[in-house]
């Protein structure tokens, strides 16, 4: 083991505050990097700022740690110059030509520890840089690949007007869907595993854990909290799941596409606002409860023009890049 300061030169940061920076768009502004954490695509930045006369930013890919507040620790290889709030530390590699993987590899490292620092207790101000890491990186970092974003904008096909929405027909789910409610397992009651639990939850398309329970669901279909704040937030299930006593199931009783069954999630997000904790969307309210979709001459749901609709929307190409959903 050697310790951060035997790769890295740490400096500790502009100590600016945001709330002092004037604000700019994402396009031309400078990143500014606060003690968020969370795997949430972020990276630690709160906003971006106007460059501030006299100072240069920090450049790109150089790690940030925050060593104080409820995300200590969490820290992340930037990908654009950027400014720092108070308590948050520049991590510069001593060997500049250190490869990327290797600055997330110990990204990932100093993040592990954690646990042996409190918020407002014992934070990481003093002893960063003493912090232990790894000396050398395991093999498998350098096999690993660096996803890219770049087409992910882009629709899977032309562009498709959604048309006369007054013109719908409306459908009861009962019509389209035979509808099951969840059942009841506590988190007591549940062990890591790799089936997923789908909960009362409007992230992570509902996944709430994984567990070693088998499956009562099967996948290609819909999901729908009937209680609790995510109420009415849909998600399509790509693999056999089990679902709590807080979703209702939704299985499609025709031959309907992905893309189709996403263009009706969206749709029964719509209708949530009509549910409340004093009124839930239970299991018999939600199966003669009706929505509005496109229709055909001969009355049935159009689901070919759903599909349509939803291929030509930006970023549908991203989801059509994966087999099993083309």
């Amino acid at each position: 083991m050697t310790t951060v300061s035997d790769l890295f030169r740490v400096s500790y940061g502009n100590k600016l505050d945001m709330n002092k920076m004037v604000k700019a768009d994402k396009s031309e502004g400078i990143a500014f990097v606060g003690r968020m954490g969370g795997l949430n695509g972020k990276s630690g930045v709160a906003g971006y700022v106007k460059p501030v006369p006299g100072l240069n930013p920090y450049r790109e890919n150089l790690l940030t740690v925050a060593l104080g507040g409820a995300r200590l620790l969490s820290t992340y290889v930037q990908q654009r110059p950027f400014y720092t709030a108070q308590n948050v530390a520049v991590l510069r590699p001593i060997d500049p030509e250190m490869p990327l993987l290797h600055r997330l590899y110990y990204a990932m490292c100093i993040r592990a520890n954690a646990f042996r620092y409190t918020a407002f207790g014992r934070e990481a101000n003093r002893t960063l840089a003493a912090i232990e890491i790894p000396t050398e990186v395991p093999d498998w970092v350098d096999s690993g690949e660096i996803p890219t974003i770049e087409g992910m904008a882009r629709p899977e096909r032309s562009e498709v007007e959604l048309g006369d929405t007054t013109k719908w027909r409306e459908f009861t789910f009962e019509d389209l869907f035979t509808v099951k409610k969840g059942k009841r397992v506590t988190k007591a009651n549940r062990v890591p595993g790799a089936t997923r639990f789908i909960g009362a939850s409007e992230k992570n398309n509902g996944i709430t854990d994984m567990c070693d329970l088998e499956p009562t669901f099967e996948a290609h279909c819909l999901t729908v909290p009937y209680n609790g704040n995510s109420v009415g937030v849909a998600f399509y299930q790509d693999r056999p799941f089990c679902a709590s006593d807080d979703v209702n199931v939704l299985i499609p009783k025709a031959e309907i596409s992905y893309w189709a069954l996403l263009f009706v999630a969206a749709v029964i997000r719509f209708e949530r606002y009509r549910f409340t904790y004093g009124y839930k969307w239970n299991l018999t309210r939600m199966k003669k409860t009706q929505i509005r979709l496109p229709a055909k001459k001969d009355g049935t749901p159009d689901w070919a023009y759903m599909e349509s609709v939803m291929r030509g929307l930006p970023f549908s190409g991203a989801i059509a890049s994966f087999d099993d959903v083309a």
